[in-house]
C-alpha cells in the first residue's frame, strides 16, 4: 500500500532559452556540475565503457545501513551522465512536468534526459533538477522493503463542481 510523503515546496523551473548559444567554457560548466554531484553525501560513482563511441557515467546512491532492512538491497541509481545528457531518476511527478514543459529535457523509459548545462546560469537549474532528485532518493522515508512512496504532487485531482 503507497504511503504519503509530504510534499516540499514546489518546484518551478524557467523556461529554456533555445536559441542561447554554447558558452566558450561550456566544459568548464560541464566539470563543475560534475564536482557538485560529487561532493554530495553517499555518491558512488561507475565508469562504463561498453561502446568507444559512447562512454556513460553512472551515479549511485551508497545505501544508509540504517535505512535498508536486507544486505541484498541495491543502491539506488540517481543520475547517468553521457555526452547527450544527465538521464535522472528519482524526480516526482511534478519535476518531471517542468523538466519537460519548460524545455530543459526530455521523457525516457525510466527518468528524465536533462540537457547539458551550456553556461553557468543554465548550470544552477540544472543542479536544482539533480538535487530535487537526490532529495526524493534519499529521503530517510524512502522505499524500505517494497513500499511505494506516493508524493502528494502525484495524487489525482478531483473537480469540486456539482457537475457530475
Amino acid at each position: 500500500m503507497p504511503t504519503t510523503v509530504h510534499k516540499s515546496t514546489r518546484f518551478e523551473l524557467s523556461q529554456r532559452v533555445r536559441t542561447d548559444q554554447k558558452a566558450p567554457n561550456v566544459l568548464k560548466v560541464k566539470l563543475a556540475l560534475i564536482d557538485r554531484i560529487a561532493e554530495l553525501p553517499g555518491i558512488e560513482k561507475v565508469d562504463r565503457e561498453d561502446d568507444a563511441s559512447r562512454c556513460q557515467i553512472n551515479i549511485y546512491l551508497k545505501c544508509n545501513p540504517a535505512k535498508r532492512l536486507r544486505e541484498d538491497r541495491a543502491a539506488p541509481m540517481l543520475c547517468s551522465i553521457t555526452r547527450d545528457g544527465i538521464a535522472i531518476r528519482g524526480l516526482d511527478q511534478w519535476a518531471r512536468h517542468q523538466v519537460i514543459s519548460r524545455g530543459w529535457g526530455k521523457l525516457e523509459l525510466d527518468g528524465v534526459l536533462v540537457f547539458l548545462p551550456r553556461n553557468s546560469r543554465e548550470l544552477d537549474t540544472v543542479w536544482k533538477v539533480i538535487r530535487r532528485a537526490y532529495d526524493n532518493l534519499f529521503n530517510p522515508s524512502a522505499n524500505i522493503s517494497g513500499v511505494q512512496i506516493v508524493s502528494t504532487w502525484d495524487w489525482p485531482k478531483f473537480s469540486r463542481t456539482s457537475l457530475q
